[in-house]
């Protein structure tokens, strides 16, 4: 991806992060959203945006121009941030990614989820690749502007992305 293209959708993809925000009242979680590997940036990101293509959560024309935008900004120090593609999801899919307390929000309608991952150089001189998703459960007629309610994460989604990750990695 050119780093004009890149430019022109990182504050789109951005904004669509922080409205699609959601709190959590302050409750801990049980669950890990990073990993850190030790392999080179290149091999991380070209594995990453494998995972993603897999898993419907990012074109593959877009996936090979990205790699190496996120790799150019890990070698000069700084985080690399990437939105997926919003995936759409059937409502018992849906059920699956939230906690069990939040299910009876989700409609007949399902929903979708976006991911923000975010790489950054790891203490140790790796590189650490966190997973944070947007949940979504379509509300008839819209809700908001994000066209549903924002749900929390029961940990299922980042755990999957960061294991697929793992394993494309050899790990």
């Amino acid at each position: 991806m050119s780093a004009t293209l890149l430019r022109r959708l990182v504050p789109a993809l951005a904004a669509l992060a922080l409205a699609c925000s959601y709190e959590t009242d302050g409750q801990m979680t049980d669950f890990q959203n990073f990993a850190v590997f030790t392999q080179s940036p290149g091999q991380v990101v070209d594995a990453l945006t494998a995972v993603l293509v897999e898993s419907d959560a990012l074109s593959a024309d877009v996936a090979a121009e990205l790699g190496t935008s996120l790799v150019d900004a890990f070698a000069t120090q700084q985080e690399a941030f990437l939105n997926s593609q919003s995936v759409a999801l059937a409502t018992d899919e849906l059920a699956r990614l939230v906690p069990e307390e939040y299910r009876h929000f989700i409609g007949e309608e399902g929903g979708r989820y976006v991911l923000e991952l975010t790489l950054k150089p790891a203490a140790d001189g790796g590189l650490r690749v966190e997973v944070t998703p947007t949940i979504i459960a379509t509300v008839r007629g819209g809700e908001g502007p994000l066209g549903g309610r924002p749900l929390p994460s029961n940990g299922t989604l980042e755990n999957s992305v960061l294991q697929s990750l793992t394993r494309r990695l050899g790990g």
